[in-house]
């Protein structure tokens, strides 16, 4: 987190001598450059990273200045269910942390790892997985509930029409198969589903059962056939190298931007 504060003593002079208007002036202006680092910050994003989602970019928020405490800060949002926010690593270093899809598996199955897209996986505009892939896997996989509140697991109508097949966690190597979530893999065929028409029946001469005539729409035929990666175990546990210079950012518009700020706001209450 970085917190905008007063160091310049000149500053805190006028503060002392005007504590009033300077007072108010320092706090405008503490908080209009806590702005313009969050904006910054924001610019810096869509630089260093690959496509960042809008969630990614609206992480940021600022704490204003309160009860005349001089400080204003800048850091990212709470996050849910998380003790530290996704993207600290990329500021600070460290470990990367479990995603929500990973969380909830390994909650489940007591079994954790990195999850990255495999072959089969449905990339969206900004190079993920398709939210709507993900929440698909979680529900069929049960683990919606172990996540971020989602609580759509699949139905039983689902169930029925053997919708609880479409996804599998393999938590191991099994043969070629390395660990990970994968897709049965199905191939389809026609079939005439309806009720046999007696009356074809009669004038062709061919009685009910294999072969007689039928009539009523067409029906995909869905048989497994393979699987087909989605999500494969990646690296667990491997260091994240910090692209987002957070910190620097911080300073450098606080050099440029505080005093102009301060010394505008407070010439114009002195009006």
């Amino acid at each position: 987190m970085i917190r905008v504060t007063i160091n310049d003593s000149a500053v805190r002079k006028l503060i002392a001598a005007l504590p009033k208007t300077a007072g108010r002036a320092a706090e405008i202006a503490l908080d209009k450059t806590a702005q313009a680092i969050r904006n910054e910050i924001r610019d810096e994003m869509r630089r260093v990273f690959d496509r960042p989602v809008p969630y990614t970019i609206n992480s940021l928020q600022i704490t204003p200045t309160r009860g005349h405490n001089m400080e204003s800060s800048v850091w990212f949002k709470d996050p849910e269910r998380m003790q530290q926010h996704y993207l600290a690593p990329q500021v600070e270093g460290g470990s990367r942390r479990l995603k929500g899809l990973e969380r909830a598996i390994a909650a489940k199955s007591g079994v954790k790892m990195e999850l990255v897209p495999g072959a089969g996986a449905k990339i969206d505009q900004y190079g993920n997985v398709a939210r709507g892939q993900i929440m698909q896997i979680m529900s069929v996989l049960k683990v919606s509930e172990q996540w971020a509140g989602h609580q759509s697991d699949i139905t039983a109508r689902s169930a029925r029409r053997g919708k609880e097949r479409d996804y599998i966690f393999i938590p191991r190597k099994r043969g070629r198969l390395l660990p990970g979530i994968y897709q049965r893999v199905a191939r389809g065929g026609s079939a005439v589903r309806g009720r046999y028409s007696s009356t074809d029946g009669r004038t062709r001469g061919r009685a009910g059962g294999a072969h007689a005539w039928q009539t009523g729409r067409k029906k995909l035929v869905v048989r497994a056939r393979g699987l087909k990666p989605i999500l494969l175990r990646g690296r667990t546990g491997h260091k994240v190298m910090p692209l987002l210079d957070f910190f620097g950012i911080a300073e450098r518009v606080y050099s440029e931007r505080f005093m102009v700020l301060f010394t505008s706001k407070l010439n114009e209450l002195l009006r």
